[in-house]
C-alpha cells in the first residue's frame, strides 16, 4: 500500500509540472519527466523489496540506475535543442557571423599562440550563444556562425561576447543580419546569410555591424545605442543595404 502512494505521488506531482510548464516546453520535456517517474518509481520499487528482503530489489535498482541514466541524457538533448531546433524549412531569424582580426597575422607570428585565440574565442562564444538560446552552427576557420530567434538575443549575445574575449586581449568583430533562411540538419543557406557574412567585414576590431533590419527589432532597447555607417555595396549581394556600428 505504501508503495501505491508514493507512486500515486510522484505521479501526482509529474502530472503537475506538466502542466505548469508553457505548451511549447510542454512538448520538449513531457517525455524527459515521464522518463524520470518512471525511473524513480522503478528505484523505490527496488527500494521496497530490498527492505523487505525480496528477490529482485537489486535487478530493480539497476534498472532504475540506467532509467535515470537514460533520463539524464534524453533531458541534456533537449536542452540542447531548445536553443534552436533545426528543421528543414525556411524560418526567420537573426543571423550571427563573428571572426577574429588580424587571425591569419597572429598565425604566421605565432602559431601557437594563434590557436590558443581560437580556442579561447570558441568557448566564450559557445557559452554565451547557449546563455541567449542560440544555436551554434559552425566553424569557418577563425569565423564562427550562429543563429538566433530574436534579433535582441543576438545583439545581448554579441555585448556580452565582445566584453568577455576583450577581457582575453582578443579583437573579434561581428555582423548581425534579420533574415529568412533555410534549414539544412546543422546549416544553414540563403541570402541571408551571404549578408551578415559580409557586413562582417565592414566592423573593424572589437565592433559590432548590424543591418537596419536590426535596427527596427531592438531600437527602443535600453543601453542599446547605434551609429550609422551610411549605406554600402556588398560582395555578391546585388542591393545596397544601410549599415550601423552597434555602440558598446
Amino acid at each position: 500500500m505504501l508503495l501505491g502512494v508514493l507512486i500515486f505521488l510522484l505521479g501526482f506531482g509529474t502530472s503537475f509540472l506538466i502542466d505548469r510548464l508553457s505548451i511549447e516546453t510542454r512538448k520538449s520535456y513531457r517525455i524527459a519527466l515521464i522518463i524520470l517517474f518512471l525511473s524513480v518509481s522503478i528505484l523505490l520499487i527496488g527500494f521496497i523489496l530490498q527492505v523487505l528482503h525480496l528477490k529482485g530489489g537489486v535487478a530493480m535498482g539497476y534498472a532504475g540506475v540506467m532509467s535515470l541514466i537514460i533520463f539524464a541524457v534524453y533531458f541534456n538533448r533537449q536542452i540542447e535543442g531548445r536553443n534552436l531546433r533545426i528543421r528543414k524549412d525556411r524560418q526567420l531569424a537573426a543571423i550571427l557571423f563573428t571572426d577574429i582580426k588580424g587571425f591569419t597575422k597572429m598565425m604566421g607570428e605565432d602559431e601557437y599562440k594563434g590557436l590558443e585565440a581560437l580556442e579561447i574565442n570558441r568557448k566564450i562564444q559557445k557559452r554565451m550563444v547557449r546563455k541567449y538560446y542560440g544555436k551554434w552552427l559552425k566553424e569557418i576557420g577563425d569565423g564562427t556562425l550562429s543563429v538566433f530567434y530574436t534579433a535582441s538575443e543576438a545583439v545581448l549575445c554579441a555585448l556580452e561576447i565582445q566584453q568577455s574575449v576583450k577581457e582575453q586581449g582578443l579583437a573579434v568583430r561581428m555582423g548581425i543580419h534579420v533574415s529568412e533562411i533555410v534549414f539544412s540538419d546543422t546549416d544553414v543557406f540563403g541570402d541571408g546569410v551571404n549578408v551578415a557574412a559580409r557586413i562582417t567585414d565592414q566592423a573593424d576590431a572589437g565592433e559590432i555591424c548590424v543591418t537596419e533590419t536590426v535596427l527596427h527589432n531592438i531600437r527602443n532597447r535600453e543601453n542599446v545605442t547605434f551609429e550609422a555607417m551610411g549605406k554600402h555595396e556588398l560582395k555578391n549581394v546585388g542591393y545596397a543595404i544601410e549599415l550601423y556600428r552597434l555602440k558598446t
